[in-house]
């Protein structure tokens, strides 16, 4: 019973609550840690194309926080034209 419960317990502490976080590209709205004030209300959101370094296009979804600065939620690749 204690060995099982030491491997609950373990499973357990392996799972994280924290959302994964997006690593900016150099030319995203979050590169470098900063994050620009916007004038959108907050909770909203918006997305902006980026690219990579191989021109790869990229959709990325911005939310907006209390303090108006914005956060990376999301990306998602483009197909080519």
């Amino acid at each position: 019973m204690k060995i099982r419960m030491i491997l609950v317990l373990g499973l357990l502490a392996g799972c994280s609550t924290q959302q994964s976080v997006l690593e900016p590209f150099p030319n995203s709205l979050t590169y470098g840690g900063r994050s620009p004030i916007v004038p959108y209300p907050v909770g909203s959101s918006f997305s902006r194309e980026v690219r990579d370094e191989f021109l790869n296009r990229y959709e990325e979804l911005y939310e907006v926080q209390p303090d108006h600065t914005v956060r990376l939620v999301t990306r998602f690749r483009r197909s080519q034209p």
